[in-house]
């Protein structure tokens, strides 16, 4: 049975397609964030430097602010199962696998610098400063962070035999590192989403070929209207409130035609 209202025609047909409708308009708002990563190879830091501002140039607005947020500058060796940053947490991620050569051998990460590292071609970039964060040799590493974006330099990637693949929540993952590297190569990695990115792993197939990270950054917008978030809660609360409204007009419509 079937109910009619002025301008609105109700029936289970026409109500199912409405609830699909907005079903699948909540969903789309609830999806993952678009991701990308990119990874740029240097020659040198100064070139890795310019591979950084020629990022940022092409991906963010002239008045937005990059800033370094972690330079690993304050931190002791270590080792860490996990280690909360400027950029976010960093963990030794449960079940990955520790280091069989140079390292120590353990799940864990390490804060170095050229006094203390038993590994070549990993080096600090941080203009006057001395340490990086390495991942001793260990399969699997992860930051969470909130951050939106996030800019970075990786030394000594897959020069002994490894293939190291980045992934980030959303499931974007690249591993557009040369194979096989060469010992000390630079690398400039930018990654940007529409939302917080959520987190970043680096997985390593070898327990002997690790890497440094140094100088993370980001670029916060100048507008105050680059958030999405509260434009789409407001969205997904007006569909519900539709559907809602349809919903209680048909049951009306049935109720005034018994």
């Amino acid at each position: 049975m079937s109910g009619t209202v002025p301008g609105l025609i109700l029936d289970w047909g026409q109500d199912m397609k409405t609830t699909f409708f907005f079903a699948t308009f909540i969903a789309s708002i609830g999806a993952a964030y678009a991701t990308t990563i990119t990874i740029v190879p240097a020659t040198g830091i100064a070139n890795a430097v310019a591979d950084e501002n020629a990022w940022i140039t092409a991906n963010f607005p002239s008045g937005d602010t990059a800033s370094l947020v972690e330079t690993f500058e304050t931190y002791g060796y270590g080792p860490y199962n996990q280690l909360a940053t400027g950029a976010g947490t960093f963990v030794a991620v449960p079940g990955g696998l520790g280091s069989n050569a140079s390292g120590t051998g353990t799940d864990q990460f390490t804060i170095l610098n050229s006094s203390d590292t038993p590994f070549n071609g990993r080096y600090n970039t941080t203009p006057g400063g001395n340490n990086w964060l390495d991942s001793n040799d260990i399969t699997d590493l992860q930051l969470n962070t909130s951050l939106s974006n996030v800019y970075f330099f990786i030394t000594d990637v897959n020069d002994t035999g490894g293939v190291l693949t980045m992934k980030t929540q959303d499931g974007t993952t690249s591993s557009s590192f040369a194979t096989p590297g060469y010992n000390g190569e630079i690398y400039f990695v930018g990654i940007s989403s529409s939302g917080p990115i959520g987190n970043i792993q680096w997985l390593n197939t070898s327990q002997g070929d690790g890497y440094g990270l140094d100088d993370f950054g980001t670029v916060k917008s100048s507008s105050v209207t680059s958030t999405p978030e509260p434009a789409n809660w407001l969205m997904a609360s007006s569909g519900l409130l539709i559907l809602l409204g349809a919903v209680r007009l048909r049951m009306r419509a049935a109720g005034s035609s018994r």
